[in-house]
């Protein structure tokens, strides 16, 4: 892989397909499926050596464990900013029962929640974005030409994007993120990211396509 000498590429992963009832909002931290995955097309993608950052949600950590026999981390940290949206007392209940509460408050055409929704006891995508923007900017802070990888959440992913698009939220909120989707994104030295167009570049979300 070839970087501009003062610009640092990260990848977003997103984890494996995970253990959930049909027809239900899934789980708050449900494991991966328990079957093999060959990942080998998606760690020709990535960086041999980079600064690792998962969420310490189970089923990120078990996605990074299929990949480090691969790929040998730099350095390797747990990012609780970077969490999936917590959905609060609507984990793990039926779709159907979530959409009576919702069916007449303002709606989304691309996805089941505004980005202003706060399910009981959980969060907006808005509080979600706000984290993961946060978590950005100290990377802006703390520049470095390490390549990273970040293993994460559709969620997460959708925030990212929103930073490195300066996108309104409500036209992220609905992007399909597949599983081991990779959003790649560069990150120019900020000292020197002064003219348009900010200090991140939008590089691509790829499909994989793992079964």
């Amino acid at each position: 892989m070839t970087t501009h000498p003062e610009s640092r590429e990260i990848f977003f992963i997103r984890h494996a397909p995970v253990i959930r009832q049909a027809g239900h909002v899934p789980p708050a931290d449900p494991p991966i499926e328990q079957r093999g995955f060959d990942v080998e097309q998606l760690v020709n993608l990535l960086p041999a050596s980079a600064e690792w950052h998962v969420s310490p949600l189970e089923r990120t950590q078990q996605t990074a464990a299929l990949l480090t026999p691969s790929l040998t981390p730099a350095s390797l940290s747990e990012a609780p900013e970077l969490v999936e949206m917590d959905h609060g007392s609507w984990h793990d209940r039926p779709v159907a029962e979530i959409w009576e509460q919702i069916k007449d408050a303002p709606l989304h055409n691309w996805t089941f929640l505004t980005v202003d929704r706060v399910a009981p006891q959980g969060e907006s995508f808005e509080v979600l974005a706000d984290r993961v923007a946060g978590w950005m900017r100290r990377r802006e802070e703390d520049f470095n030409t390490t390549p990273g990888i970040v293993i994460t959440h559709a969620g997460v992913i959708r925030a990212a994007m929103a930073v490195a698009l300066a996108a309104p939220l409500d036209h992220v909120v609905g992007i399909p993120v597949p599983h081991f989707g990779v959003l790649k994104l560069t990150l120019m030295d900020p000292s020197r990211a002064t003219a348009a167009g900010g200090a991140w570049l939008f590089n691509g979300l790829s499909d994989p396509a793992i079964t």
